[in-house]
C-alpha cells in the first residue's frame, strides 16, 4: 500500500490546504471569481474554531439541540456558484472533518423536461466534482469521513464501525 503524505500539523493548516485543493478542482482553468477570492481573505485567527464561527463561514445546520455545529464556506465551482466546503468538529487528531456539500438538492422543483435534464446533468457533474475533491483531500492526508472510516477499521479489525458491540449481560 503506498504511503500517505503527512497531513498538515494544525487544523487551520488543514483548512487552508483543503481550500487550495478544492479550488484547484473547482476552477481548473483560471482563478475563481472575485466573490470567492473575497471569501478567502480571512481575518487573522488564532485557531480554526475562531475562524469558522465568523464570516465568511456560515453555520450550515440549525443551532441548538445536540448536533455539533457544521460550518460552510461557499466556494462554488466553474459552473455552479453554490457548492460549499463544509467543516464540522470530529473526534480525530485535527478536531475536524471536511466534506463538500453540492448544495443542489433543490426541493420540489417543477422544471420543464429540458430544464430538468440540464439540472440532472449539473447535479451529476457536481457529484463527480465532490468525489474528486474529497478523494484528493484523502490522498493529501486531510480529515475526511472515508479516512475516519478507514482508520477506524484498521484500528479495530473485525469490528464494524456501524454496528454497536453487544451489551455485556453482567
Amino acid at each position: 500500500m503506498p504511503s500517505r503524505p503527512d497531513p498538515p500539523s494544525r487544523p487551520l493548516d488543514h483548512l487552508q490546504q483543503a481550500v487550495a485543493i478544492y479550488l484547484a478542482h473547482a476552477y481548473p482553468i483560471g482563478d475563481p471569481p472575485e466573490s470567492v477570492r473575497r471569501r478567502l481573505d480571512w481575518p487573522d485567527a488564532p485557531d480554526a474554531t475562531a475562524l469558522l464561527t465568523h464570516a465568511p463561514f456560515e453555520r450550515a445546520n440549525r443551532p441548538g439541540g445536540e448536533a455539533p455545529p457544521v460550518y460552510a464556506l461557499r466556494l462554488g465551482n466553474a459552473r455552479y456558484p453554490h457548492m460549499k466546503l463544509q467543516v464540522q468538529p470530529w473526534p480525530n487528531p485535527s478536531g475536524l472533518l471536511l466534506s463538500v456539500n453540492t448544495h443542489d438538492q433543490a426541493l420540489a422543483l417543477n422544471l420543464n423536461p429540458a430544464d430538468a435534464d440540464a439540472f440532472r446533468t449539473l447535479q451529476s457533474e457536481n457529484q463527480q466534482l465532490k468525489e474528486a475533491i474529497e478523494h484528493a483531500w484523502d490522498q493529501a492526508g486531510l480529515p475526511t469521513f472515508l479516512r475516519y472510516l478507514r482508520d477506524y477499521i484498521e484500528a479495530n479489525p473485525g469490528r464494524s464501525p456501524l454496528i454497536l458491540p453487544p451489551e455485556d449481560p453482567a
